[in-house]
């Protein structure tokens, strides 16, 4: 027992020393062990002052106790090596990952009357705006309310653009271009479950990579506001030093301009706190109108390439350019046979120009291994660099050299450090350029 006061006396002060003395009996007698994700942080397993993570109570439990675990999410990677017998208390448990819930919002654009906008809407007292979906980590499966471990990074994600009549595979209309925002939710999701709040905003009513990177600031300079508003589901949820942004196609454009504007504090009409762009990722990136804004970027960027990514109307090396052009630390991921729309969940297009032929699969199977590629390494980057999972950044690096400059078409990248278990299972061939200082 001498032992365990003394190790709180180093963890949790004084508060914690006067817990141990009163309630120290509850720490090594087997019994009922209590567990529930928003409390303090200062428990010691009693009913009234549960611990915050399974990983402390298992630590702590005598063998044989009965672990209490309120209903909530618990994104721990947790090892039992004695005889423990966990039960949820008060609804579902979810261990290993966050809850993930999402909401339709309504982002206003402030800075509207400086922006050609087509088509904007009405976001309640706010005149213009544009949708949005939010994607973020609740505080379990059955509760809709934030998850307690904030603040949380942000990303926003800008869509591609495409052509309103382009047919899907099966030669089905996919909608509406203004609701292509809702077509990332696979990668979205995972994201989410990170534990990173991220908001995919409709950038069809911006015409142009300098628009649509406006509307991005836009829900950056929202979600801060939000994060300060009381009563808002994101009060005090979002970490404004903690800032990532995320593009396809023309919205990989857009995000490019975004961060090089954020990071540049040159954002001067929006009313923004002091942010920090520090990961971007960049999905078969446009240049057009950008190239001058890729050596501002700031930050880690990651760049992902299809090999099949060469019709005219796509964007062909762009991606390639923009990696050459990145300062470091930079990461560009070649997936072999990848066209330019298979990172979406649905937009999967009819024309033969635009085939997708990953890990030897054509049509809608091989757009499935695409986009679980590009979610895999997409999470593997932000986790990285706005969770300080470093032990994700082998899926990131080749097993020997480094590749600053252009990587050439086709490009000379290496093997990653690490594999995805499922990837290398399923036959994608994946490739990776890494500049790391």
């Amino acid at each position: 027992m001498k032992n365990r006061i003394r190790l709180r006396v180093h963890a949790c002060a004084s508060f914690g020393v006067w817990l141990s003395l009163l309630l120290g009996w509850t720490l090594t007698a087997a019994g009922a062990v209590h567990v529930d994700a928003c409390a303090s942080g200062f428990g010691n397993g009693s009913h009234l002052f549960p611990y915050k993570t399974l990983t402390q109570a298992v630590a702590e439990a005598a063998a044989g106790s009965n672990l209490s675990v309120q209903s909530a999410a618990y994104p721990e990677r947790l090892t039992i090596t004695k005889n423990l017998k966990l039960e949820a208390s008060g609804g579902r448990v979810l261990i290993g990952t966050h809850a993930v819930k999402t909401a339709e919002i309504c982002v206003p654009v402030m800075d509207h009357e400086q922006l050609p906008l087509e088509d904007p809407i009405s976001c309640g007292s706010d005149p213009i705006g544009v949708h949005a979906k939010l994607y973020y980590p609740a505080v379990g499966p059955d509760g809709l309310s934030m998850a307690c471990a904030g603040p949380f990074p942000l990303i926003v994600y800008a869509h591609g653009r495409r052509a309103s009549y382009q047919a899907l595979c099966d030669g089905s209309n996919p909608g509406p271009v203004h609701e292509d925002y809702r077509e990332a939710d696979g990668i979205l999701t995972w994201l989410a479950a990170a534990g990173i709040i991220v908001i995919s905003v409709d950038v069809s009513a911006g015409p142009t990579p300098i628009e649509k990177a406006s509307i991005m600031m836009n829900t950056v300079s929202y979600a801060c506001a939000e994060s300060a508003r009381r009563g808002s589901l994101l009060q005090g949820a979002v970490d404004p030093q903690r800032i990532g942004l995320l593009g396809h196609s023309q919205g990989g454009a857009a995000a490019i301009r975004a961060a090089a504007c954020l990071n540049g504090n040159s954002a001067t009409s929006l009313d923004l706190p002091k942010v920090d762009v520090l990961a971007v990722g960049l999905l078969a990136p446009a240049l057009w109108q950008v190239e001058s804004d890729v050596d501002g970027v700031g930050g880690a960027a990651l760049v992902i390439y299809g090999t099949n990514d060469e019709h005219p109307l796509q964007v062909g090396d762009d991606p390639l350019e923009v990696y050459g052009s990145l300062a470091p630390p930079k990461h560009l991921v070649v997936v072999e046979g990848a066209n330019h729309f298979g990172y979406t969940d649905g937009i999967c297009l009819a024309d033969d120009d635009y085939a997708s032929t990953v890990g030897g699969l054509d049509g809608p199977a091989a757009q499935q291994l695409q986009q679980l590629t590009a979610r895999r390494n997409i999470r593997a980057f932000f986790s990285s660099y706005l969770l300080g999972d470093s032990a994700q950044l082998d899926y990131l690096v080749q097993e020997s050299g480094e590749q600053c400059g252009h990587p050439g078409n086709p490009p000379a990248c290496g093997i990653p450090k690490r594999h995805f278990e499922d990837l290398e299972n399923l036959g994608v061939n994946i490739r990776v350029c890494s500049c790391v200082p």
